[in-house]
């Protein structure tokens, strides 16, 4: 991706006498220009900072390397749509497992607020019992959202210190509610 650098003046200039290379790029791979221009826009500013900033790219062709620069982006983007985690299967709670099954909606529990602060409560007093009163304090300030910088701030402890501690009061937790 781009950096937070700006591009410089004489950069700017270059990226926009050859911008006609983004929309070339997107019509010979016919590419819709709303939904891609995104995508190869920024990998075609990449490769104007290297041509201008690298004497060695410059033995090329400056569309060579951008529409190189694009093409791999372009690629990386197919592929992360692709991933099993874009794709899963989506299950609505209105509709049944089976075509003639009862909505999932229908069993399941319905959900007690009161019930469920207490079940929280019971948990909570119960991992105070198994964990060191720090840990608690960890755990309460963690559950009100401080982030775990500001955490070890407050404890004046190391953020990794933190972490592990933490992690342990998480694997006493999975083991009350197992119980």
């Amino acid at each position: 991706m781009l950096c937070e650098v700006p591009l410089t003046k004489e950069q700017q200039e270059f990226a926009a006498e050859h911008h006609g290379l983004v929309y070339k790029f997107l019509n010979d791979n016919h590419l819709s220009e709303d939904e891609f221009y995104d995508v190869v826009i920024f990998p075609y500013l990449t490769a104007v900072r290297d041509y201008c900033n690298s004497s060695s790219a410059q033995k090329y062709s400056f569309s060579t390397i951008a529409m190189r620069q694009m093409k791999f982006r372009l690629c990386d983007y197919f592929r992360a749509q692709e991933r099993h985690k874009r794709n899963a299967e989506i299950l609505s709670i209105h509709l049944g497992l089976y075509p003639d099954g009862t909505p999932l909606e229908n069993t399941l529990a319905v959900q007690d607020k009161l019930m469920q602060e207490f079940e929280m409560g019971q948990l909570l007093h119960d991992l105070a019992g198994r964990i060191s009163r720090q840990q608690m304090n960890i755990v309460r300030m963690k559950g009100c959202g401080y982030g775990v910088r500001e955490i070890a701030k407050s404890e004046k402890l190391p953020v990794r210190c933190i972490k592990d501690l933490l992690e342990e009061a998480h694997v006493v937790f999975l083991e009350l509610c197992r119980e």
